[in-house]
């Protein structure tokens, strides 16, 4: 049987949020093909990422000690002042510097396949290129794009330090991306995003779901996690902006925020309910009448889309939100390009129940057809890896 070795910085199990659902695809399609060896990152005192594996899939595994990360802000301003004068992009930095250890587990050995997931591990593929016939990285998002976006979006106290990032983030791409026989995007507009002779198209998705059957709230839902920066943007410009006009008109509504670290999303306006994290977003989506993606920043494709289109759930999204999806405005989802058009879109949705279930059982129907994790394994198979 052929072998195949997978570099992740992020655990792929549970699946719960973009970056684990789009690894976890690739691992179970891989599986069946490759006797597959990962190699996970391991924050001390956390569980070893193999056991909590469905079983059968991995033939190996090895870790890599990832440092403890304090999140709060006068440390995260330190590391990434500290990063600006080193000209290295965030995260980029937390991943590096297991060489030596590789070089052991890759001691005498040949991979059919050596797979990296995220451009964070990327500086390692001089290395890995040398144990393998065929280098790929997934990219889930486009690094610079994603720091470009953010430095567009931010106050200008941030705007030098995240373009800045985005500089040292292109540096590091013309690096390294070459060493890869093999590039994959989240999208055709990522594609363009990057250089190289070989770039494809690997949509993300997530598993089959079948169309809950909830009752639905008089809410919408925001999901994502959030810690991360540009849901943080999302959902401040959505209260700022949106929250007060829609409440005005419809005083029962509510406001229901699911994921995790759900400590950044506390503030103090009314009608909220901070969810947190749940086993299954889909269930949880599909009890509120709409979900909203206010995204102004970012890169690759969001998930929380396609979890809202399984769920029966119809999306009003920003342009950005909804970038790189296969979806027809008005008719898979709805797209707001200011917060007088967003606000005005939850409201008529609201307000037409025909509508609203005309777009839910059309983006249901896209889910169906294109974003499945059966629709990736096709992809896949078709690359021939």
């Amino acid at each position: 049987m052929r072998r195949a070795l997978i570099l992740l910085p992020e655990a792929p199990y549970p699946v719960i949020g973009g970056g684990p659902l789009r690894s976890a695809s690739i691992i179970e399609a891989l599986a069946p093909q490759f006797q597959l060896t990962a190699i996970h990152y391991q924050l001390a005192g956390d569980p070893d990422p193999a056991t909590l594996y469905p079983p059968h899939l991995l033939h190996q595994s090895h870790n890599l000690p990832l440092p403890q990360h304090d999140k709060s802000t006068l440390p995260k301003i330190l590391r990434n002042l500290k990063r600006a004068l080193r000209g290295v992009p965030p995260l980029v930095d937390r991943f590096a510097g297991h060489e030596a250890k590789l070089q052991q587990i890759l001691n005498n050995q040949h991979y059919d396949l050596i797979w990296i997931e995220h451009f964070w591990a990327a500086t390692y593929a001089p290395l890995l290129k040398q144990h393998t016939s065929k280098l790929v990285l997934n990219l889930h998002n486009i690094e610079h794009a994603y720091y470009d976006s953010l430095a567009a979006t931010s106050p200008l106290h941030h705007r030098l330090l995240l373009q800045h990032f985005a500089t040292n983030a292109r540096s590091y791409e013309a690096k390294l991306l070459p060493h890869f026989h093999l590039l994959l995007t989240t999208s055709q507009q990522d594609k363009a995003r990057v250089t190289h002779p070989n770039v494809q198209v690997l949509p993300n998705t997530i598993p089959w779901h079948d169309l809950p059957a909830q009752p639905r709230s008089e809410s919408i839902v925001f999901t994502g996690n959030f810690a991360y920066t540009p849901n943080q943007q999302a959902l401040h410009w959505f209260l700022e902006n949106c929250w007060a006009s829609l409440l005005q008109q419809k005083p029962n509504l509510r406001l229901r925020l699911v994921g995790k670290e759900i400590h950044y999303a506390h503030s103090s306006h009314p009608n909220i309910d901070y969810i947190g994290p749940v086993p299954d977003a889909i269930e949880e989506i599909a009890k509120s009448r709409l979900a909203i993606v206010p995204l102004l920043s970012g890169s690759g494709t969001r998930l929380k889309i396609l979890e809202a289109w399984a769920a029966g759930t119809p999306v009003i999204s920003t342009p950005l939100g909804a970038e790189g999806l296969e979806a027809s405005p008005g008719q898979h989802l709805i797209i707001a390009d200011s917060h007088h058009s967003f606000t005005k879109s939850v409201l008529e949705l609201f307000d037409n129940e025909d509508g609203s279930s005309r777009i839910a059982l059309t983006a249901r129907s896209l889910y169906e057809t294109k974003y499945t994790w059966q629709s990736a394994r096709k992809i896949l198979a078709d690359l021939d890896l």
